[in-house]
Order: structure tokens, then sequence, then C-alpha cells
């Protein structure tokens, strides 16, 4: 049976609450199955990607064997006809999903539409965004800050403002290293903190990882210009937000700090 997929992707904040959508047509135009489903967070590409799988196992269902799939994803489009190298070790391994799943099915075309021309896929992503936001509970807590230890303030101000790209920030005598709306508080030579963990923080003894906006090779060009030693990575790793790429490296005391990038 021929027929025709249409997909979808999409993350709000990309990485962000995303969703899958997918909409298979008969040939005569009749809607064989159509359907919109919220992922948790991920990225829009991996989000595309998801639904092209998706939507390749409800061909299969349906018994089709000459199929045109549809998406206003250029990368996918061009990604999956071989014209782009995938190179996001996520993206790889839901593309070789998706190649696997068009061998089953036999005679797969990929075909890039402006988003207007894909509209009720579009509309079911919304959909599925809008209604997950919708039952989404008020989170009872979130991340204000966190405290490190340092030996030398001037080192490792300059380090964290230079490095990280941290704001500087004079407090009680000391700084905090701010990144928009969240912190470090830092506890280094001449404080005294009033109140302390039953391990008190010390130079060298925390973890921390921060998201980077661009690929994790940028994140390496980006170290290296700094004089900065990476001691692991690019590797996948989890994070808060679906698996990244990680470069691990370390703050002037020692402390380990990674990046990860969800691109």
């Amino acid at each position: 049976m021929k027929a025709k997929l249409s997909t979808d992707g999409g993350a709000r904040g990309n990485p962000g609450p995303a969703a899958l959508a997918y909409v298979l047509e008969a040939e005569d135009g009749t809607v064989l199955e159509a359907r919109g489903e919220a992922i948790g967070f991920a990225t829009n590409n991996v989000a595309e990607y998801r639904a092209l799988v998706a939507g390749l196992e409800a061909a299969q269902r349906h018994d089709v064997d000459e199929l045109e799939v549809v998406s206003d994803s250029e990368l996918l489009v061009k990604q999956m006809r071989g014209e782009y190298r995938v190179k996001n070790e996520a993206l790889r391994t839901l593309s070789l999903e998706a190649a696997r799943a068009a061998r089953a099915i036999g005679d797969v075309t990929y075909t890039a539409v402006r988003r207007e021309h894909n509209e009720l896929a579009d509309r079911l992503v919304n959909e599925a965004l809008d209604a997950k936001a919708e039952r989404r509970p008020e989170r009872a807590a979130r991340l204000d800050h966190v405290v490190i230890a340092v030996s030398d303030w001037e080192r490792s101000n300059a380090f964290y403002r230079e490095v990280l790209g941290a704001e500087i920030v004079e407090r009680g005598g000391g700084y905090a290293y701010r990144f928009g709306d969240q912190q470090l508080n830092v506890h280094g030579p001449g404080l005294e903190p009033s109140i302390v963990a039953r391990d008190p923080v010390r130079p060298g003894n925390s973890d921390l990882c921060f998201v980077w906006t661009g690929g994790a090779d940028a994140a390496v060009e980006h170290l290296r210009r700094h004089g900065v030693e990476i001691e692991l990575g690019p590797v996948d790793r989890p994070g808060a937000r679906g698996v990244g790429r990680s470069v691990y490296f370390r703050d002037p005391d020692g402390t380990l700090l990674e990046l990860i990038a969800y691109d």
C-alpha cells in the first residue's frame, strides 16, 4: 500500500518540554493514523527524529510498502537521504533506528516542506505541548544556588569570569559567581560563614555541571583558548534534560567541572 507520512517534533526552550506528532495518510487522503504525544525534555532535533521513528512504526502496522515521508526539518530529511552526516550521538542512534524501520517498509522517500505545508502535524505537536503544560503541577522547589570554596579569590574570580562567563558579585566580604538567576556562593579566604554543612565544602572538593549552549566541540575549543586542560570528553552523559555531550575539566583548586551540550 502507498501512503504519505507527515512528521513533526518540537521543543519549547530547545532543549525543553518536547512533543512528537505524525499523520499517516493513504494515497486517497484518508487519515490512517494521527498522533501527538509529549515526550519530556528534549531538543527540537531529537523530537523530530522521535516523530519519524514513531511514524515509520505506524506505517508498518498499516502494511505500507511505499511511503513518502514529509517533514519541515530540512536537517532530518538531508540526513536520512545521506546528504548530511549525523554527528550528534543521540541523533545517530535515532537515525539508525529510523533507517531500520524504513528498510522494513521497503520503498521510503523523504521530502522537505515549509512548516505551513505540514500544518496538521505541527498543530498536533503544539496541542500535545499545551496539554502537558496544563497538567504540570507547580514545582515545590527549584535550585537557587550552591556553595563552593576557593583558596585564592583573585585567581578563582578570573577563572569563573573568563572561562565560564560568571558575573562576579561582591558579597559579605567575599564574592558570588552569578549565572543568570542562579549562582555559586563562594567560601574563601577571610570569610567565616555563620552556618555550614556538617562536612563543609573545601577548595577542590565540589563537582558541578554547567549547560553549554553550543556544541561539545565548541566547548573544547573555548576551553583550549583559555589554556584549560581537558580531563575527559567529549563523551555522552545523562543530564537533567536528557543525554548530552560532556567535557570535563577543573577549576584552579581542583573542583571538577563539566560542560554539557544538548545541541
